[in-house]
């Protein structure tokens, strides 16, 4: 009888130990399949997934990968995603909003282009663009495409 009273109690010590081990994260994320895993089960629970994108959008790190994948972005704008999302997440769009007029050169390529498709006319661009020099923000005009409007006068 003191056995199985030793026994029991020994196993139950155990079990309850072994559940309450975390998991390795890094070892996890080493591993194809089980990182994989968590990749899905993230991309399939819409409440996960709303939680990722949330802290990718609190992320800078995050945002300079989003915003340098130019095929995510152009998916993300386009089928009014993006006016969705706006539209959704006030305070999103707002920190968007707040980080795009924080670089300078993703100002400048908005600038161009709305130049370009006559959203902004030429004198409200050099205006824009000296505003931004004068609190140093360094801008890189140079889109594959687009009228340059530093050869203007």
């Amino acid at each position: 009888m003191k056995k199985l009273i030793l026994f029991s109690l020994t196993a139950t010590i155990l079990l309850w130990m072994s559940c309450g081990q975390q998991a390795d994260v890094d070892s996890m994320l080493k591993n194809a399949e089980s990182k994989d895993k968590v990749f899905s089960a993230i991309m399939d629970e819409h409440e996960l997934m709303t939680e990722f994108t949330t802290k990718m959008m609190s992320n800078e790190h995050a945002m300079i990968m989003m915003q340098g994948n130019h095929d995510m972005m152009g998916k993300m704008m386009g089928d009014g995603n993006m006016m969705q999302m706006m539209e959704d997440n006030p305070d999103k769009m707002h920190n968007m909003i707040s980080g795009m007029m924080k670089d300078g050169t993703m100002m400048g390529q908005m600038m161009q282009m709305m130049n370009k498709e006559g959203m902004m006319s030429d004198e409200c661009m050099k205006s824009c663009m000296k505003v931004m020099a004068d609190k140093g923000m360094s801008m890189d005009m140079s889109m594959k495409g687009d009228k340059s409007t530093s050869t203007k006068k």
